[in-house]
């Protein structure tokens, strides 16, 4: 690494950190926002909260690592230009090319941090998240119950109950074990029950268990009556998780079964798993590119300008991922479409820039 190379990253890195705090601030926020009501209704201690938060880490990191890296060059670098030091360094005779190669470099980088987060931390995280929740929704008082509602236990089971008589009778119970992508693991069936408040627990008369592997039926028995230990339920049905944590074995697997059936979702959430680290790679190249742009026209290029040339890969990402995912647009186009428009602007922008 020679010396004009080190320069540009001690003008970068800093920006880079202080981005990425302020992103990955910005991100836990957000992920805090879906269960801080359920905190605050619960009791539930900060040290707990802060767990969940701390196990979504690596999860804000994915988009904000390459994202950080788009605000820094486009901060550190238009400001080489506007305080002339890009136009020194060309009257020395460096040409175009020594600002390139670090920061194809450092993008390439940023992008193989992003991909190896995404791959091997996020899936773990995501699961101790899971786990977290769970321990919150472990402390909350049982929810109103309604007939011809889905509710969710801290388990993750889903339950159903057809009707609901005073006096915390119930009937037509249905209580299903989630199994991924293989179905469901049991599914028990009750023709009526009781609600027991002060054990926790449901005790159900005429019952019907069966028991599934790899979506083969395994045990199918009945019994006269049973009881199901039932804590910290909430109506309503759960947000779906990003396929793109997932471990990229186990998006192929789903991509794998039932190939007759389409599976939009899958196939945008493989695209972005590849797409989403390079974007990295594609925001240095845009940087520069603006950067050597702006610099030969002489147009300033200010804080807001590149707050917003950050917010537009990340509003334009959060749509087309939902688009893929419906099946509106290709899969392809979904994953890849934001970052081709960055890595083609900078192309271009540098095509015309490209001179001594």
């Amino acid at each position: 690494m020679n010396r004009f190379s080190r320069y540009l990253f001690r003008e970068i890195l800093p920006l880079y950190a202080a981005g990425l705090a302020v992103l990955l601030v910005l991100l836990l926020a957000n992920f805090l926002l879906g269960v801080i009501a359920d905190a605050l209704a619960r009791g539930v201690p900060a040290a707990l909260v802060a767990r969940f938060l701390l196990f979504k880490l690596p999860a804000a990191a994915g988009p904000g690592l390459p994202l950080a890296l788009l605000f820094a060059a486009l901060l550190g670098l238009t400001r080489l230009g506007q305080d002339g030091e890009i136009k020194a360094a060309l009257l020395l005779g460096l040409s175009p090319r020594r600002f390139l190669m670090p920061m194809l470099g450092l993008g390439l980088l940023v992008s193989l941090i992003a991909f190896a987060n995404d791959e091997l931390v996020v899936p773990w995280s995501e699961q101790k998240a899971l786990e977290v929740q769970k321990d919150i929704l472990l402390r909350s008082p049982e929810t109103v119950l309604k007939a011809g509602s889905f509710f969710t236990d801290a388990l993750g089971r889903s339950i159903y109950i057809g009707a609901l008589d005073p006096g915390g009778h119930l009937r037509n119970v249905t209580v299903i074990s989630p199994g991924g992508t293989q179905g469901p693991r049991d599914v028990i069936q009750a023709a009526s029950g009781d609600l027991d408040q002060a054990a926790g627990v449901w005790r159900l008369h005429d019952l019907h268990f069966r028991v599934f592997r790899s979506s083969r039926l395994v045990l199918d028995f009945r019994a006269k009556s049973g009881t199901l230990p039932i804590r910290g339920l909430s109506a309503g049905v759960t947000g779906t998780p990003d396929l793109v944590y997932l471990p990229l074995s186990d998006l192929l697997r789903r991509l794998g079964s039932d190939p007759g059936q389409p599976k939009p979702a899958e196939w945008t959430a493989l695209n972005r798993k590849f797409a989403e680290p390079l974007a990295a790679t594609a925001f240095a190249l845009f940087a520069l590119a603006v950067a050597l742009f702006t610099f030969r026209r002489g147009l300033p290029l200010g804080f807001v300008s590149v707050l917003l040339l950050t917010f537009v890969y990340y509003a334009t990402g959060s749509v087309s991922k939902l688009l893929g995912a419906q099946g509106t647009i290709p899969a392809y186009v979904a994953g890849w479409a934001p970052v081709a428009v960055y890595a083609i602007a900078g192309s271009v922008l540098l095509a015309l820039s490209w001179r001594r």
